[in-house]
């Protein structure tokens, strides 16, 4: 029987990943901030899939339960030690698009990570990032068809950016062999063995 329980190599495995994106999310920040102010309110919304990443990133290759959220806490601690300006709605928002990630790996019992899982759970922390910012950028100033399509935009770019970017880059990664000693590199070996027979 695997142990569902994270232990030390996941822990960095985790922290590396999720510190690097901590960094590119701030970034992102920047680049955000540019396509807002050429697209306006709805522009953000297709930005917002790339920090929900590191959740789905993390769980996809580890496969335990704690790993998204981990993750995603992980990455807004980063993006703070790195300099955003706004670190306490980052930790929030870092906190609910962990959760929600991991509500959805949690509903799968941490057994199935197929794209529409993944993608799902990206929709999740948009989702999430969407309430969350609802509440403490006071989106309700908008007028309801625009509140509307920034969740759409959101939910797609959840879809797109964390769910399938999210997938092919980490399938990418793991033909390399360096998450050999992981579950994702150990479903890849077994499937290998499989279609040798």
């Amino acid at each position: 029987m695997i142990n569902k329980r994270l232990n030390l190599r996941d822990i960095v495995v985790i922290s590396f990943i999720s510190a690097v994106l901590g960094v590119l999310y701030l970034l992102w920040v920047l680049l955000g901030q540019i396509v807002t102010g050429v697209l306006g309110p709805v522009g953000g919304g297709l930005m917002a899939g790339f920090w929900i990443l590191a959740p789905v990133i993390c769980a996809y290759i580890i496969q335990k339960p704690g790993a998204a959220l981990l993750a995603e806490l992980i990455a807004a601690g980063t993006e703070v030690m790195a300099g955003s300006v706004s670190a306490g709605a980052v930790l929030v928002l870092g906190f609910t698009q962990g959760i929600a990630a991991e509500i959805i790996f949690a509903m799968f019992f941490y057994r199935i990570f197929r794209l529409p899982v993944l993608m799902l759970a990206g929709m999740a922390g948009t989702s999430a990032a969407f309430l969350t910012q609802y509440i403490l950028y006071g989106f309700s100033q908008y007028a309801g068809s625009v509140v509307v399509f920034m969740l759409v935009t959101m939910l797609i770019s959840g879809a797109l950016l964390a769910g399938w970017a999210g997938k092919s880059f980490t399938d990418a990664l793991v033909k390399t062999g360096v998450l050999d000693r992981f579950a994702l590199g150990r479903q890849r070996r077994e499937g290998q063995q499989r279609n040798a027979v």
